[in-house]
């Protein structure tokens, strides 16, 4: 199986990384931000190990934090099988702001390897506007 970097974006979020985590971890409001997410709730606290689901394109999925570090950054990963989408979103303080960056890796196995171009444009294309989508959400945020 081999790693390809799909996308890797950061965005300045004019929050305290307090609050940013907060609102990056408040899994019942990411459908505001995360894009073809219709609902999503954890399965309790978040912590390594936890999984997520969650309704996207009509399917019922899952997702698994599979590394986290509290208030500087998480790992979500999705997928079985032949792909694999690791979701590492890492945050770091900058006065009273937030350098907030996402990167995105897809594992394929040998079996998809020649298709991994094309599906990391894929990822990349989904979720380009994520975090800017975060920001606005985040830094209009009751």
């Amino acid at each position: 199986m081999g790693t390809t970097t799909a996308l890797s974006v950061s965005e300045m979020v004019h929050l305290p990384t307090r609050r940013v985590w907060a609102l990056l971890t408040d899994w019942a409001a990411a459908p505001a931000w995360m894009p073809g997410i219709t609902e999503m709730h954890a399965n309790g606290p978040t912590e390594a190990g936890m999984t997520i689901d969650f309704h996207s394109g009509g399917h019922e999925r899952n997702a698994t934090v599979t590394a986290l570090l509290a208030e500087r950054s998480i790992t979500i990963s999705h997928g079985a099988g032949d792909i694999q989408t690791n979701y590492l979103y890492e945050l770091a303080p900058d006065g009273d702001d937030t350098l907030l960056t996402l990167t995105v890796d897809v594992v394929v196995t040998e079996t998809l390897a020649e298709m991994a171009p094309e599906i990391r444009d894929e990822v990349a294309r989904a979720d380009a506007d994520q975090l800017a989508a975060f920001k606005q959400f985040a830094e209009s945020a009751p």
